[in-house]
């Protein structure tokens, strides 16, 4: 009897040195950073607003988020994440040094962390190509901007 594997695709990006990946299923799409709209009184995290096609959407700064130290430039990239009702629907940035692409692995290769180290931020960790991925918890990232 066969077993059929679960496969997942990621989006793969990088904040300053390290990996990252979210599930391809809660990203809608990929833009280059355009200016931000100062949020007054926001959580530390929350770097601006963007207008996306007429709707403003609250950006999350990736640095800041995996505690390194802010910085903006105009090669950097805005991962645009559904809302969680309706994925078609934008609901957040997440802003991110370079977006290298996607990756199509088992479901069982994305391995659980500990607590301690991953905290609500991260529901796992993948290796790819001698590399290591964080997977971001995107329920959380939704959280962080409600």
């Amino acid at each position: 009897m066969e077993t059929q594997m679960t496969m997942q695709t990621l989006v793969v990006c990088r904040i300053g040195a390290q990996d990252y990946a979210l599930p391809l299923n809660d990203a809608l799409r990929v833009v280059r950073l355009p200016a931000l709209t100062a949020v007054p009184d926001s959580r530390p995290e929350v770097c601006g607003l963007i207008n996306l096609n007429g709707r403003h959407l609250p950006v999350i700064d990736g640095w800041r988020l995996v505690g390194e130290p802010s910085h903006y430039d105009v090669t950097n990239h805005i991962v645009i994440i559904g809302d969680d009702q309706d994925r078609a629907i934008p609901a957040l940035g997440l802003l991110v040094d370079e977006v290298y692409g996607l990756a199509q692995h088992p479901s069982s290769a994305i391995h659980p962390l500990r607590n301690s180290y991953a905290g609500a931020l991260f529901c796992g960790i993948i290796y790819l190509e001698q590399r290591s991925c964080l997977v971001f918890n995107v329920a959380e990232l939704r959280r962080m901007v409600l």
